[in-house]
């Protein structure tokens, strides 16, 4: 019994320990104990896999031998999908997915990656149930699990083998939203002076409020209105970013990670002075804490996409 028990508690430690690495560190079972390796590929794993791990150090992976490798990750588990299991993806959509990662990855600062992105994107061809199963799915605050090819709505039904990621808008739109709830998830702080510009943020109060009234009126017109004023006033990039600082951390991300400072100004801040005070202090924090010009990558998107019809 006293042998469980300190099994058991190395075990526990060791968990603990893992949580507090960062991905550059690298994280070893006790050799003792002949724990399995857990984070990064095997020996035999695919070389791009090994490659792409070896560079971003984010574990792009799409094989396992049991479906708990899919729906467990280190601090979290899926147990509603768990019953299902997944399949891999086709060997001909490989080097696809492995592009489109790579793409994305490109574009991001190693400080940002290691602070802020997961730990882990698993592909898989089918996730949860076979009929009516996710495209997505956010496990924990560590692994977004990625369906290869991926069928959401608008995208486009032919993946391009190389220039997905920059062909296929709809898709990285979707992606990046996944991909800001686990961010939001690992922000290690707010942005100092962000929430004093413009209104505060209400839990969702005054948008929940307008869309309330909207099944009682059925007025679109009138609720996109009052949405759209609810945000000039506040001085919020967009209606629902009023929820909270998380939420507009967000739209702030995805709005510069994939659009050119002039469309910003064109389409979204439109001359408004907070949205505008925000906007440069979101810029600002990001230069100075992950060394990376974020609206230049925008920027190369946008040309990219011009380049990619």
């Amino acid at each position: 019994m006293k042998t469980y028990l300190y099994l058991y508690g190395l075990f526990a430690l060791l968990l603990l320990g893992m949580m507090s690495c960062s991905k550059t560190e690298h994280i070893s079972p006790t050799e003792d104990l002949k724990f399995q390796e857990l984070f990064e590929p095997a020996a035999d794993a695919h070389p791009r896999e090994k490659y792409l791990f070896e560079k971003y150090h984010i574990w792009i992976r799409m094989d396992f031998k049991d479906s708990r490798e899919v729906y467990n990750s280190y601090l979290g588990q899926d147990v509603n999908n768990s019953r299902f299991p997944p399949a891999k993806v086709d060997d001909d959509k490989r080097s696809s997915a492995y592009n489109y990662m790579d793409s994305l990855l490109a574009n991001l600062s190693p400080a940002f990656i290691q602070e802020l992105m997961p730990n882990e994107i698993f592909f898989v061809k089918s996730y949860g149930h076979p009929l009516w199963g996710y495209q997505f799915n956010i496990i924990s605050r560590t692994r977004l699990a990625f369906v290869w090819p991926n069928a959401t709505y608008n995208a486009l039904p032919q993946i391009d083998e190389t220039n997905h990621y920059y062909r296929d808008t709809v898709l990285t739109r979707e992606v990046w939203r996944q991909l800001a709830d686990i961010i939001g998830q690992r922000l290690p702080e707010e942005i100092p002076g962000f929430e004093q510009i413009g209104k505060p943020y209400d839990a969702g109060t005054a948008f929940n409020k307008i869309r309330d009234q909207y099944f009682i009126d059925y007025d679109l017109n009138k609720r996109n209105q009052d949405w759209q004023k609810l945000a000039d006033q506040g001085g919020y990039l967009d209606p629902y970013s009023s929820v909270s600082f998380k939420a507009e951390y967000a739209a702030f991300l995805k709005l510069i990670l994939l659009e050119s400072a002039e469309n910003i100004q064109k389409n979204y801040i439109r001359g408004n002075k907070m949205k505008q005070q925000k906007y440069e202090l979101f810029l600002k924090y990001y230069q100075d804490r992950y060394k990376w010009d974020v609206q230049a990558s925008g920027n190369r998107f946008r040309s990219r996409i011009a380049t990619n019809p």
